[in-house]
This record gives C-alpha cells, structure tokens and sequence, in this order.
C-alpha cells in the first residue's frame, strides 16, 4: 500500500514538472516571439529613416508586426515612396506580410489598393485590383527573390477626368538576383487598352511579356538614388501579341544608357502575321496608314514572321539605314 502511494506521488511530480516545463517553454517562447517582433518593428524604422535622405521620402504608416503566435510579418496601415528628384512617387493601401516562426526569410504579403502612381513625361496614373500577392525569400542584405500577382488591375487617370486608361486579368512581376546581375520579368494577361487612347477603335486583349536583365544590377539596387546611365542589360525578350494567336512582335538585344542618358542598342524585331498587325496599327494611327502599307508589302516578301534589326545610336532610332525618330535622354 505505502509503495501504490510513493508511486503515486512520483506520477503526480513529475506531471506537475512536466506541465511547469510547457508552462515555461511557453513564456520563453512567447519572450522571443516578441523580441523578434519588436526587432522587426525597429528595423524598420531605421530602414525607413535610411531611405529619407536628399530627395528621397518613404513611409510605412504605424509599422506593426503581428501574427502571434506560429507567424510574424509586418502590418503597415498604408505605404509610401517619393523620389522628387526623378519626379517618380508611389502610394498604396495597407501592406501585409506573414512568415513562419521556423522559416522567417520566406515571407508572403498582400497589398490592398488602390494606388498612386506618378512618374516623368506622363500624367498620374491611379491602380486599382482585386488582390496583389507578394512573395519573398529574403537575405541578410537584399531580397533573393520577389514576386508579386495582382488579379483584375484597372489603371485610370488620377485627375477629374478619371479617364480609363487600360485593364489586365493578372497581372505578375519577378525579380531574382542573378550572380551580381538582376533578373526583371513581367508579365501581363488579358491585356485591353480603353478606346480612347486608340482613336476610338476597339482593340482586341493582348499578352505582353518582357525579360530583362541588368547587369551588375544587386550593386544597383542597393544605391539609395539608383539612376540608369552608365548601366546596360539585355532584353531576353519583349513581346507582345494579340490574346490567344501569334499575330504580334518580340524583341530581343543589348541595351546600353550612356552618360548622358542616350540610348544605345542592338535589337531584333519579329513580326508575326504582319498584315494583321499592320491592320491593327493603320486603325489607330489612320494618318500613318499609307506608310504602314508600304512597310508591310516589303514584310511580307520575307516571309509570316520576319526580323528586322533596329539600331539605336544616342538615341536615334533606325530600322536598316532608316531613321525612325529619337528617344529623350532617361535618367
């Protein structure tokens, strides 16, 4: 009888010593989960301090981590960026971002619009979707990876107007670090362009895709004022074409911005099903139709998808020998 006791009492010891274990784990647990967070919450303010600097603003409205208790991300009420220098400004609705307690340089986030979006030479544009998806595999310095989908994206002029400007399905872009290079890549489905900006014709819903890659883009990318001259890349491919045909072009080749921020390139143009494309161009741009014809029968001697190359030397732009125009110098 006195042993079924001593049996007894030992159980309920180590029962009581099992549970103030888990008890303990739990608020040791609980201590680092919010020591990371308020980690998380500082460095981003510092590094959004970082980016205030010369012409430069950024903002994460009440920067909050949650996610408590097997996630922890960070929640921004809404999220902004300026760079008054190149005239470029960005603003958006609330961001956010989640990651697991065990892979915490994985993370996915969502953004809510709509968006503001201001850039040189162009007027404001405001973007609006359904639902943008973000995704990163994040290091010590610069992201790896980051990808980002949006669904149903409208662009309209932010003005009194409110003029539609164009609409996609989905609408994706990727970028990767590449050795010290930088992989781009977007991506757009279900493309339609508001009749508006096409002469009042209807135009029917394209599928653009463009790769690029910078070169020497990670050391790029980690400039507080990144600018474009002197740098070069290469455009694997840019295409566009009509949704579900092959009617359309794809352009390929090196791309240099020198000093004084001229072009310069080397490119390769296919055009697939020229008549239909030249159809399409005449409608928009009735005043070139006659010009467009004669481009087109020369085409159409080299075959359903021939290539052309387009030179551009400081910015002038030439198919063969023949000038085209100019592009103004980028920054």
């Amino acid at each position: 009888m006195p042993s079924r006791k001593r049996a007894g009492r030992s159980f309920s010891r180590r029962f009581i010593l099992f549970a103030l274990f888990i008890i303990l784990a739990i608020l040791a647990y609980t201590g680092v989960w919010f020591y990371a967070a308020d980690t998380l919450e500082r460095r981003t303010i510092t590094a959004i301090e970082n980016l205030n600097v010369g012409h430069q603003r950024a903002n994460c409205e009440e920067p909050t981590a949650r996610g408590y208790p097997f996630r922890i991300g960070l929640f921004c009420r809404s999220v902004f960026y300026e760079d008054a220098k190149n005239g470029i400004s960005i603003s958006a609705g609330a961001f956010r971002s989640a990651a697991q307690v065990y892979q915490p340089m994985r993370t996915v986030g969502e953004l809510d619009g709509p968006a503001r979006i201001a850039t040189p030479y162009l007027p404001a544009i405001e973007a609006a979707w359904e639902n943008m998806r973000v995704s990163a595999r994040l290091t010590t310095s610069l992201p790896e990876r980051i990808s980002s989908e949006a669904r149903n994206v409208v662009l309209t002029l932010d003005d009194e107007s409110r003029q539609p400007i164009a609409r996609a399905e989905s609408f994706q872009a990727h970028t990767r670090q590449n050795g010290s290079d930088l992989d781009i890549a977007v991506i757009a489905q279900a493309l339609t362009i508001d009749p508006e900006f096409t002469n009042g014709s209807a135009m029917p819903a394209l599928a653009g895709e463009l790769l690029l890659t910078v070169d020497d883009g990670v050391s790029l990318a980690r400039l507080n004022a990144p600018g474009l001259r002197g740098r070069s890349g290469t455009i694997e491919n840019l295409s566009l074409k009509i949704a579900g045909g092959e009617a359309g072009l794809i352009l390929k080749g090196p791309v240099r911005v020198a000093e004084n921020g001229l072009l310069d390139a080397e490119l390769r143009v296919t055009v697939s099903e020229p008549q239909r494309i030249a159809q399409l161009v005449g409608t928009i741009l009735p005043e070139k139709r006659d010009e467009i014809a004669g481009i087109t029968a020369g085409l159409a001697n080299l075959g359903t998808a021939p290539t052309l190359p387009v030179n551009i030397r400081q910015g002038r732009v030439f198919v063969g020998f023949l000038p085209l125009g100019s592009i103004p110098p980028v920054q």
